[in-house]
């Protein structure tokens, strides 16, 4: 399935969330519907009419679903069909991954780690108290989503879940990631620079 054939699903389907496509550039591409119907596209700090017009010129090679109420809508889109036509062009190649069972507007939960349960024992609990890297990882990676959507908007926090899904070896690896869905390339290397401090 490409991501235009997981896009005409989903519009047959009348679901309302975001989809994510990556380009050949390494960039997101992000296609917000409502009820099936296409309200949002951003793209490389772009949003609306401007980001169609950016995508035009790249590809996808890869894409995702997520459901979820849209917050913005962009009133500059062409009408349904022509742009279904413009991203027929743009979404015809890569595979997409199609959508896991959930409810209708639910965003699928990520799978953080479970907290071992020791053998209840006779005067104490049988919950422990989460490690303390676990609880500093956790506050910088809420940190991390805050500046990335300082960077990029509300969307910013959904990018920072979805990087951390794909997996990752170092904090590095992940914050370069991050780093290639801002632009100019300027605010690109201010944003590392913030992230890498963060996570130190």
């Amino acid at each position: 399935m490409t991501p235009f054939e997981l896009l005409q699903a989903l519009g047959a389907a009348s679901e309302t969330g975001m989809l994510f496509a990556r380009t050949q550039q390494g960039h997101q591409a992000r296609i917000g519907l409502t009820n099936g119907m296409i309200v949002h596209i951003s793209y490389a700090m772009r949003r609306g009419g401007e980001a169609l017009s950016r995508l035009a010129a790249t590809q996808t090679t890869s894409a995702s679903f997520t459901r979820g109420l849209v917050a913005e809508r962009h009133d500059d889109l062409p009408p349904q069909d022509l742009l279904l036509q413009m991203l027929a062009q743009i979404l015809g190649a890569g595979l997409a991954t199609e959508p896991s069972a959930s409810g209708p507007n639910t965003v699928p939960r990520r799978n953080d780690p479970t907290t071992t349960i020791g053998p209840r024992t006779e005067g104490t609990t049988a919950t422990q108290a989460r490690p303390v890297g676990d609880t500093r990882r956790s506050a910088a990676i809420g940190q991390l989503r805050k500046l990335m959507i300082d960077y990029v908007g509300p969307i910013g926090g959904l990018l920072v879940d979805q990087e951390m899904e794909a997996g990752f070896k170092t904090w590095t690896e992940l914050v370069d990631r991050l780093a290639r869905e801002v632009s100019p390339d300027a605010e690109a290397q201010t944003f590392r620079a913030a992230a890498l401090r963060l996570l130190r």
